[in-house]
């Protein structure tokens, strides 16, 4: 659309060039178009780039030597499979020294216990002083104490002898490997960092797509929408996907402000895998089976004088034919996602009479706009040189400009110096 929309400047200033008195480029010489039913998609896009729903860090709080590696880089292992195992000997030994340890605390208590029911009975018959029995009573609280200890000290002492086999904690895919076997590694009890990392993993049966949309077109999305993704590894491949979230917090990319959408997409087969960059879009409008004509086709009132000289009518009678078919006044549009929705007009040939006609529109894809009244399914109108429109694309390629153009809709510089085609707007390649 914008090189129809450049040549059609160009065309404007060759016919203004020719002065009040200069020869006036046939209408005829310009392209017509068929009002057409169709269906009209409105779609923004943007780019993207795949990352696990969840990355676990798989770490380890024992030390030692790798003695044997359970998975490697890329395999898919399930809940509870053996990924390291280091070596066990000290841990065990600790065990086997805390067992023996609680096994004497035990006895001890035992023993304490015996000591105080004997106690008793001497107390009783007056034997032993109080301070004595005082002391056995104090004999079986401290071995209490020290069996307790001696329990926990049992309890951690496995819990690091089970820290030497580092174990799968859910299903997923090793996404990267730290560590070789053979290797010593070191883990401080007291590390705070959590243990030494091995892998990192992630379940890659469900990813996210986290997409850059651009300010402008944020406020046609919302959170539910459907997404259609697509990958350079899988060309003319379609994933679908859903906007899980659009985060409040802008990014700023080359003077462009973005805002980050992540789209949850179903990979049962794996083929998505984190770090692939997409391309996403976005279905925000859409009409099925509509009246349609080409949007350059549009007139609005500041074009009735240029369209008069054009077509050769007085621009008086067009003024009275183009009365607003609709709400509005002629030329104005509605601001909404779909875009041109008001009222316009167009100049229709009718068995070769030029009639200008007044219509109301919706929605629009950018290429052609939806028509809701005025015009009937097979009207042929022309597509003339819009000066409205030409200010509207000036000022949409201003505003790329001021921001340092964006990949896609910057304007390259072979589509600047094209030039004007003899007798009219060249042709829509249609």
């Amino acid at each position: 659309m914008k090189r129809r929309l450049l040549a059609a400047a160009l065309s404007l200033l060759v016919l203004s060039a020719c002065g009040p008195g200069g020869d006036v480029t046939p209408a005829s010489e310009y392209e017509t178009a068929q009002a057409e039913r169709r269906s009209l998609v409105l779609t923004v896009e943007a780019s993207g780039v795949i990352e696990p729903v969840r990355t676990v860090e798989i770490k380890s709080k024992a030390s030692g030597e790798i003695l044997e590696l359970g998975a490697d880089t890329g395999d898919t292992v399930q809940q509870g499979a053996l990924l390291v195992r280091i070596d066990p000997r000290t841990p065990r030994n600790r065990f086997d020294q805390a067992v023996a340890q609680s096994k004497a605390a035990q006895a001890k208590l035992v023993n304490a216990r015996g000591q105080l029911e004997r106690g008793e009975k001497l107390l009783t018959n007056a034997w032993i002083n109080q301070a004595d029995y005082d002391q056995l009573v104090l004999n079986v609280a401290t071995a209490e104490s020290e069996v307790v200890a001696a329990k926990v000290a049992v309890e951690n002492a496995r819990i690091a002898l089970d820290d030497t086999e580092v174990r799968a904690p859910s299903d997923g895919t090793i996404l990267s490997k730290r560590v070789e076997r053979g290797q010593v590694i070191s883990s401080p009890t007291m590390d705070v960092g959590g243990g030494t990392l091995l892998m990192t993993m992630a379940e890659l049966g469900e990813v996210r797509v986290r997409a850059r949309v651009d300010e402008t077109d944020i406020g046609k999305l919302e959170p539910g929408m459907e997404a259609g993704i697509s990958v350079a590894s899988y060309p003319g491949r379609r994933f679908s996907g859903t906007i899980e979230k659009i985060e409040p917090q802008a990014i700023v990319e080359q003077n462009v402000t973005l805002f980050p959408v992540l789209i949850s997409l179903p990979n049962e087969e794996r083929l998505l895998r984190p770090g692939m960059n997409v391309e996403a879009d976005f279905d925000v409008a859409r009409r099925e089976d509509v009246l349609t004509v080409p949007v350059t086709a549009l007139r609005t009132e500041r074009d009735i004088d240029t369209t008069a000289a054009i077509i050769g009518v007085d621009a008086a009678s067009i003024r009275v034919s183009v009365a607003p078919a609709g709400p509005g006044s002629v030329g104005t549009a509605s601001e909404d996602a779909a875009g041109l929705g008001g009222a316009f007009w167009v100049v229709v040939d009718r068995s070769g009479t030029l009639t200008p006609a007044p219509i109301v529109t919706g929605m629009t894809d950018l290429d052609r706009v939806e028509v809701t009244q005025g015009l009937a399914a097979g009207d042929v109108v022309l597509v003339l040189p819009s000066s409205s429109l030409i200010e509207t694309q000036e000022r949409l390629q201003n505003f790329m400009r001021s921001r340092g153009g964006i990949p896609g809709i910057t304007q390259r510089p072979q589509e600047q110096q094209a030039t004007p085609q003899p007798g009219g707007a060249p042709p829509r390649g249609r």
